[in-house]
């Protein structure tokens, strides 16, 4: 204890001090677990760089939602080499955390995408660029997202299998988001799985807020949904999450942190070129380690893409499958040529700001409170970001079972970073409204069924440049008068009983540019719509999935690249609509899916009956 007497002036006879060093002692002990470099797999880099990299049978690009499960399902037969090459490295702290799961975007762990300019949305951003956050590290987006568990609608995956994907239906697809989950919970519809690597459990985080919205649901008449798995998304209730234990659960750590001697991991590596035989076959995998050493892997049997919605068409034009005029003009040679990088989908949203009951200053012993909960008992604020709710409505008829607006709802202590991406006029406007003692939420209206396409194409030949994401959202008018239906239901809520007891109202923004216009008119709406448009990071379909007659699909329907060999791409990028709900389990479904397809081809176990 001599340690503490030089620093501390207070008396102690000796039992005060070893118990304060023992909850000191706990607290880093906890604080240091959080996301210790032992639970993520050993960095085959170093070796690779000193001795040469091995030759693999297979080669997965991207350890995200989805390469994280190709990668383990691969591994899981011993006589196959696996390599998995991941762009970033191990989740930080800050990840494993619900509560501070904002805090990772724009730093290393982040892509960190800015959009290019359409004139019609994003118009209150810095340069009207909505910029799209995707996970640069194990896991992907999975390790940074906002981890709640969504299927989407059993319409989403019908339609996929009329459009000419046999074996993309509901039932059939269903049984992979089964295979990959371990839920902790009652399952009322045995729609869950159970001893999967994915842990899905309830969040551990305070429910007023989530009564007070479900309760005013009620009030208005939506259907109130137990769980929202069964392929019927529509109505209100809660949603479960990628967790454990009150932490993050991702990918990463359910397909990645116990791995097998067969499947190496190179860390820090960025994929620049897949390399082709003769006779187009993939047969290499060209990447620059820590940003400076060029090396070549060779496969023997399959590479498989799955570094997400813009990584992997930006991967697939650099090694010369793209649109030929595109690829000419920069000078890349054509190994074939295909709409890569078309298709572009998201969910495109506006946030709406409510204002809640005045709950006093936050002062330094709540937040202590909630820093100790969190570390020791895993409770408490810190345990959630976004709430846990599952909001699917049709803003034209209740009764109809697909739903074209999501409502997702965001508590947000700390304004100041929401607003950081805005024009400096209209991030003070935001703030301008807001007393310190203002608890606030942010409700973000999400169009579900977005008509508008947009792509991404490539800046240079340099794999250090960030690809032009054309976005294009707002860009049919369609997506404009739905989020308004959705905003004016929403709006709705401030008149329920449930919202007056918490004092909860609507607040509005000043926006100069739509101030012409009388308030909460269509005109009103559609000129905020299009100025404080955002995303809620549901990207998807730039390597579309269809039949040989459709020319705008670019991979067949057990996911490989047609005009060459020996190649696959497994991730959300081969969606070819978007789905009517978060986006995350759709790709790890489609990780399992994927795999499997990869198994029968290759005379591999296989888990379950792909088609």
């Amino acid at each position: 204890m001599d340690l503490l007497d030089p620093q501390c002036a207070a008396t102690s006879v000796g039992v005060a001090n070893p118990l304060m060093m023992h909850l000191v002692t706990t607290l880093l002990t906890s604080y240091c677990n959080t996301s210790s470099p032992d639970m993520w797999p050993e960095d085959y880099g170093p070796l690779a760089l000193e001795y040469g990299p091995e030759q693999y049978d297979f080669i997965v690009i991207g350890a995200g939602s989805a390469g994280a499960v190709v990668a383990n399902r691969l591994s899981e037969n011993p006589a196959q080499k696996v390599l998995l090459i991941e762009a970033g490295g191990d989740p930080p702290i800050e990840s494993e955390i619900p509560g501070l799961l904002t805090s990772l975007q724009e730093t290393e762990f982040d892509w960190s995408y800015p959009t290019r300019s359409n004139g019609n949305s994003c118009l209150s951003m810095i340069e009207e660029s909505c910029i799209w956050p995707r996970g640069k590290l194990l896991g992907g987006s999975s390790s940074i997202n906002g981890m709640l568990y969504a299927r989407g609608n059993s319409y989403d995956y019908d339609n996929w299998e009329r459009q000419g994907n046999p074996a993309w239906d509901w039932q059939t697809v269903l049984k992979y988001f089964k295979l990959s989950e371990d839920f902790q919970g009652r399952d009322r519809y045995n729609a869950h799985g159970v001893g999967g690597p994915l842990n899905v459990e309830p969040f551990r985080s305070p429910r007023k807020d989530q009564r007070m919205i479900l309760k005013a649901s009620e009030e208005l008449n939506y259907r109130q949904v137990d769980d929202f798995v069964d392929g019927n998304d529509i109505g209100f209730g809660y949603l479960y999450g990628t967790l454990k234990d009150g932490r993050r659960f991702s990918t990463a750590k359910g397909y990645l942190t116990r791995i097998r001697d067969n499947l190496h991991v190179i860390k820090h590596a960025v994929a620049t070129k897949i390399n082709f035989d003769a006779e187009k076959k993939a047969e290499s995998v060209t990447f620059v380690l820590d940003d400076m050493h060029e090396m070549t892997v060779n496969a023997t049997k399959e590479i498989i893409v799955s570094a997400g919605v813009i990584e992997s068409p930006k991967l697939l034009m650099l090694s010369g499958i793209g649109p030929r005029k595109h690829l000419t003009n920069l000078g890349i040679p054509l190994v074939h040529g295909a709409p890569v990088g078309d298709n572009l989908q998201d969910h495109p949203a506006v946030p709406l700001f409510l204002s809640l009951e005045d709950q006093g200053k936050t002062n330094e012993s709540t937040v202590l409170d909630g820093i100790y909960d969190q570390w020791i008992h895993r409770v408490g604020p810190m345990g959630m970001g976004v709430l846990n709710i599952g909001a699917f409505v049709n803003t034209k008829r209740n009764a109809i079972k697909y739903p074209d607006v999501q409502y997702i709802y965001l508590p947000v202590p700390n304004f100041s970073r929401f607003g950081a991406r805005y024009k400096p006029g209209v991030r003070q406007s935001i703030l301008h409204r807001l007393s310190p003692n203002d608890r606030l939420m942010v409700v973000f209206v999400a169009a579900l069924n977005p008509n508008s396409r947009g792509r991404v194409r490539l800046a240079s030949t340099n794999y250090k440049d960030k690809p032009f994401i054309f976005h294009n959202m707002l860009s049919d008018d369609q997506d404009i008068e739905t989020l308004i239906r959705g905003i004016k239901k929403q709006l709705e809520f401030e008149t329920t009983r449930s919202f007056e007891r918490s004092n909860a109202k609507f607040l509005k923004v000043d926006l100069p540019a739509c101030n012409e216009f009388p308030y909460q008119s269509n005109e009103y709406w559609r000129c905020y719509v299009r100025h404080m448009t955002t995303t809620v990071h549901h990207q998807v379909g730039t390597v579309k999935m269809g039949p040989p007659m459709d020319p705008t699909a670019i991979v067949d329907h057990q996911l490989r690249v047609r005009g060459v060999k020996g190649l696959r791409v497994i991730d959300a990028s081969i969606m070819p609509t978007l789905i009517s709900a978060n986006t995350n389990a759709a790709a790890i479904m489609i990780g399992e899916k994927g795999a499997d397809y990869i198994k029968s081809n290759w005379n591999m176990r296989r888990y379950v009956r792909a088609g």
